[in-house]
């Protein structure tokens, strides 16, 4: 019996290690679930080797007791039969059934969690919670705690659809107001099909889909690849509508038990924000819709109004150059020049830039290309200047700063990797085509046609829904929630004049119809505006979240821009710099105009192949030194290599480097920069 038990506890032990060390690893529901098995059983051996321990003990403690009575000695915690058993029992069974409760409630250490400020925990869902189903589904989510006791919680359903609330969060936190932060819990979720809620991807099919033509074949191609590279079942797809996205959030909100908490949305994040609070007004002390999806449009109205929003910002992005000097004086007509550059570029055209390994390559680029990457650029005031400052180089003969626009938006892949969820929950929510035959490619264009897309520069955003009209589940009507009208909180709707995917008008008729909404509107602006640090903007929302108080007026406007301040090109050799301060501010407005620092999220390590050979590598910011330059020319001949630093609180900006016949320590704080050491290997001390 004795070598039984210590086998048992062996066998316990061995179990929960490997459990531990294997799974502990491990950070997808599939794992997780086995898991949970796992630890079941491991509790289960722990509450037989405690059984075996006891009577093992029980029987040796008899036997030393027995010999002591033949001397005459007695010991009464053992003079019994089953003592041993009924004190070693208890702790044993409390440690086994521990185990076994949290088998069944996965410990937040098996769940993905971006840094230790974030408390991440998953659950278990209906698949389907109008019941038509008992299967489940694993989703996610992560709190940001309050500093002390919280105010509120506020929930954020971040846009795509597609986008990864627990891979966005510390973002967010960053860029949200601090005081909202440290009084605020924060509450995160990857949406089911999304992330680390049994996310699933189609990122060749996406890229191949981003290379092709918008046109209808190159949509059904998509649409088949797609499916089977996310390896799902077709009969499936009906699970990822919005409206049981929305259920999943109620279920987060019981789990925590939280009675009320204020919703964010932006952008497709303000569909399901609709869902939610049209189902559960109760659970909502106010709702905030920031870029907004106007949920009384169908899917023909919101791409046409996209399409037209895109060209009204690149319209507004190009004259924008004109009224800005230097921008003007580079590039004399910039809506002409682009339509030249689209022409230019339709059969292919060949640049050779450094990749981020800071080997020089050749890299093709078209039209199709140029598109793509202009349309994602245009979401931001600072991806316009990109576009203009494109342009502008395109002008002078140099066709690297678009091939550099398409390489950067293609390789970042966040459109590719979202493609299966984004797809998935738009064909889900919406009726693409207008005829009983949901692939009615015909009726769709006949309606582009009328609506004047097909004028437009930008008409390629209207095929976006194309996808949809080949993918397994449509359904037979829209399924989309009543719009909100009278509601027991307050609504604030947040827009910007120069907003392409979300346009204004949307935006106001939303803000019309309710009895208690507020309208943040920007002049120019980007998509989605709260937590850009815009007080005009941010201070309404965040006085009522933490103090209660709506704003006077039912309707605020908000100065904005449609581009953020133009970013002179630069000479490519350096004969064409006076001195070493030029040549360093040169280097700084090539860095910081990159579109891959654009596009970067601030998290991990950036690296960024410098145009004539070497590589640049950006760290997050609590780096002491966050930049590191390793043979980085962008001037020909002009390689630097060495450390250097961005504060982005002082906006200044610093590094020490190493290049031919010279050493170099710069500092650039604000508009003046000062450079001292060796350059041409000649003393310089400047500072301008």
């Amino acid at each position: 019996m004795t070598w039984l038990a210590i086998g048992a506890v062996a066998l316990a032990t061995i179990v929960g290690l490997v459990a531990a060390i294997w799974l502990g690893a491990a950070h997808d529901a599939a794992t997780s679930r086995l898991l949970r098995v796992v630890s079941g059983l491991d509790g289960a051996l722990w509450l037989v080797a405690s059984v075996l321990v006891g009577v093992a003990l029980d029987g040796l403690l008899w036997r030393e007791a027995a010999g002591a009575r033949a001397l005459g000695v007695f010991i009464p915690l053992v003079d019994a039969p089953g003592r041993a058993i009924v004190r070693l029992i208890p702790p044993m069974l409390v440690f086994g059934a521990g185990i076994l409760v949290a088998s069944g409630r996965p410990d937040p250490w098996f769940v993905p969690c971006p840094e230790a400020t974030l408390t991440c925990d998953g659950m278990l869902v209906p698949v389907d919670h109008d019941g038509g189903s008992t299967a489940t589904i694993w989703v996610v989510y992560a709190v940001h705690h309050a500093v002390g006791v919280p105010v509120g919680t506020l929930a954020i359903a971040v846009g795509g659809p597609g986008g990864s609330g627990l891979a966005s969060a510390l973002t967010m936190i960053h860029s949200l107001d601090e005081d909202l932060v440290r009084k605020t819990d924060i509450l995160f979720f990857d949406q089911r099909g999304v992330g680390a809620s049994e996310g699933r991807d189609c990122p060749s099919a996406g890229t191949a889909y981003e290379r092709a033509g918008p046109d209808a074949p190159a949509a059904q191609r998509f649409a088949t690849a797609c499916i089977a590279e996310a390896q799902v079942d077709p009969a499936t797809l009906a699970r990822y509508a919005t409206r049981q996205a929305a259920e999943d959030l109620e279920s987060i909100r019981d789990r925590l038990g939280i009675e009320k908490f204020a919703l964010y949305g932006e952008s497709y994040g303000t569909e399901l924000a609709q869902a939610y609070a049209a189902r559960h007004p109760d659970r909502l002390t106010a709702l905030i819709l920031d870029g907004p999806v106007d949920l009384t449009r169908s899917a023909i109205d919101f791409w046409s109004d996209a399409a037209h929003g895109f060209d009204t910002v690149l319209t507004d992005t190009l004259a924008a150059c004109t009224r800005d000097t230097d921008c003007d004086r580079e590039v004399a007509d910039p809506a002409a020049a682009y339509d030249r550059a689209l022409r230019r570029f339709a059969d292919g055209v060949t640049a050779s830039f450094a990749d981020a390994d800071g080997v020089v390559r050749d890299h093709t680029i078209d039209a199709v290309g140029i598109e793509a990457a202009v349309d994602a650029l245009l979401y931001d005031p600072s991806g316009r200047m990109l576009i203009q400052r494109a342009v502008a180089a395109y002008e002078s003969g140099d066709s690297v700063p678009f091939a550099r626009l398409v390489d950067v938006l293609r390789s970042d892949g966040a459109g590719s990797e979202a493609s299966f969820a984004y797809h998935a929950i738009t064909c889900a929510d919406y009726r693409v085509s207008p005829t009983a035959d949901p692939g009615d490619v015909g009726a769709v264009e006949a309606a582009r046609t009328a609506l004047g897309v097909g004028d437009l520069r930008t008409d390629e955003v209207f095929t976006s829904q194309y996808p949809c009209l080949f993918w397994p589940y449509q359904p037979a009507v829209a399924t989309r929630p009543a719009p909100l009208t009278a509601t027991p909180f307050p609504v604030f709707v947040l827009g910007a004049t120069d907003d392409p995917i979300t346009p204004i008008g949307p935006a106001r008729a939303i803000a019309a119809r309710l009895t208690d909404g507020y309208l943040i509107e920007t002049g120019g602006g980007p998509h989605v505006t709260f937590g850009r640090h815009t007080g005009c903007v941010d201070r309404p929302v965040i006085e009522f979240l933490l103090q209660g108080r709506r704003p006077a007026a039912r309707s605020i406007t908000c100065d904005g821009s449609v581009a953020d301040p133009y970013v002179p090109l630069t000479a490519r050799t350096e004969a064409g710099y006076r001195d070493a301060l030029d040549a360093m501010n040169a280097a700084e407005s090539e860095l910081f105009a990159d579109p891959g620092l654009l596009v970067w999220d601030g998290a991990d390590e950036l690296r960024i192949g410098c145009r004539y050979g070497g590589f640049v590598v950006v760290t997050p910011a609590t780096f002491q030194d966050n930049i590191r330059f390793a043979d980085c020319a962008t001037v020909a001949g002009v390689p630097l290599t060495g450390l250097g630093r961005y504060v982005f609180a002082s906006n200044a900006v610093s590094w020490s480097v190493t290049l031919p016949e010279g050493e170099l320590d710069y500092l650039l704080v604000g508009a003046t920069g000062t450079v001292t050491g060796t350059w041409r290997g000649k003393p310089v001390d400047i500072t301008r």
